[in-house]
């Protein structure tokens, strides 16, 4: 008779490797309901846990006692609402007939539905040849912030659902665009070297989920544009399918010249933007820009709620202009700055804004006009 699951783990351990695969695992898939279950096998080397919805894969190993070495799939979602409800204490999992197992601490107990394990799907894994860089997670966690933002939400333009990543190996340049704004980032720092790379969003947020519980380094690879994306640190490993399709050239999008330019403090501009953003209209966020010699008014004027109206100091060079922006829009990528002092870039008042920090990285943003 062959032998069914059985270990002894951690409450607080177990219900924050669940949380990660929960993330993950796809609860609205119909044509494929397993993957809305987390893979869990015990052998000599502990618990493996696996999730994946065919696009984002994680599996972790855990230290625990396995008393019977086996797997078995359970809906992960119920399984971490169970364990989450439980006492801070040690859990034994067992495996029962008919793919069931039971959760049990104490003189409580959970006996709960399952799937056999050999329904699961394989997940993508590093060729043994495949060359690993270490990354610092600092410097990737920072990247993906930097450009998160003006990724496009829709899930239909897979060129733009995702982050476009070219790399030297020590040289990372990553760009990211929904039509409406654009941003760009080149940093030194390590990275598998590749180009034409696409991350999907989702990817994004569970990468930065992975490395932001990883203050230290992560090891990354990648099979190629049409491949996979790998991650590994300790027992721990990610894989991100990545968008096959052709980014936008984006640096045609990226004015080459401006005839005006003015330089704001950040933090001020940011305050008159989010006050302006206030009684923008909801839909557009649409507020207009005056620019004449030393002065930037900020007016935004809604219908429904009234006008608001800003003024601060700025230095200009060039003739004056009145524009239209979407508020939010040049929020986002102002806060995605850290210096003090930040230019602002025009041509004429129906062409893009170049958002560059004074004297700081190699960071950019482009954000469309709006009619005013």
């Amino acid at each position: 008779m062959q032998k069914t699951i059985e270990f002894e783990i951690d409450q607080p351990k177990f219900a924050a490797a669940l949380a990660a695969a929960v993330s993950v695992a796809d609860r609205r898939s119909n044509n494929q309901p397993i993957l809305a279950s987390v893979l869990l096998r015990a052998d000599v080397h502990g618990l493996s846990m696996t999730a994946t919805d065919m696009q984002v894969s994680v599996r972790e190993v855990l230290d625990a006692a396995a008393v019977s070495h086996g797997g078995v799939c359970i809906a992960a979602a119920h399984l971490l609402n169970v364990v989450r409800s439980l006492p801070a204490k040690p859990l034994r999992i067992k495996g029962l007939e008919n793919h069931w197992i039971s959760v049990k601490t104490g003189r409580s107990e959970f006996k709960l539905m399952g799937q056999g394990p050999g329904d699961f799907p394989e997940i993508p894994e590093a060729e043994k040849t495949s060359a690993w860089t270490v990354v610092p997670c600092a410097g990737l966690r920072d990247a993906i912030d930097r450009t998160m933002f003006s990724v496009s939400t829709d899930e239909a333009r897979t060129n733009l659902n995702g982050l476009y990543v070219e790399s030297t190996g020590q040289r990372l340049t990553a760009v990211s665009t929904d039509g409406h704004r654009l941003t760009k980032l080149a940093a030194e720092m390590p990275f598998p070297k590749t180009d034409k790379l696409i991350i999907p969003r989702k990817g994004l947020i569970e990468l930065r989920k992975f490395i932001d519980k990883r203050p230290g380094e992560v090891a990354m690879a990648s099979s190629g544009p049409s491949g996979h994306l790998f991650l590994r640190s300790g027992q721990a490993h990610m894989s991100i399918k990545l968008n096959n399709v052709v980014f936008p050239p984006y640096e045609q999008v990226i004015p080459k010249n401006h005839q005006r330019r003015v330089v704001a403090d950040r933090t001020e501009l940011i305050a008159v933007l989010k006050r302006s953003e206030m009684m923008a209209p909801e839909k557009t966020a649409t507020v207009k820009l005056e620019i004449a010699k030393g002065s930037l008014v900020l007016t935004a004027d809604n219908p429904d709620l009234g006008i608001a109206r800003e003024e601060i100091d700025v230095e200009f060079k060039g003739e004056p202009l009145a524009a239209g922006f979407n508020a939010r829009y040049l929020i986002e990528v102002l806060a995605a700055m850290t210096t003090a002092q930040v230019a602002l870039e025009f041509q004429g008042e129906l062409d893009p804004c170049v958002l560059r920090p004074v004297d700081g990285p190699d960071f950019l943003g482009v954000v469309m006009p709006m009619r005013i």
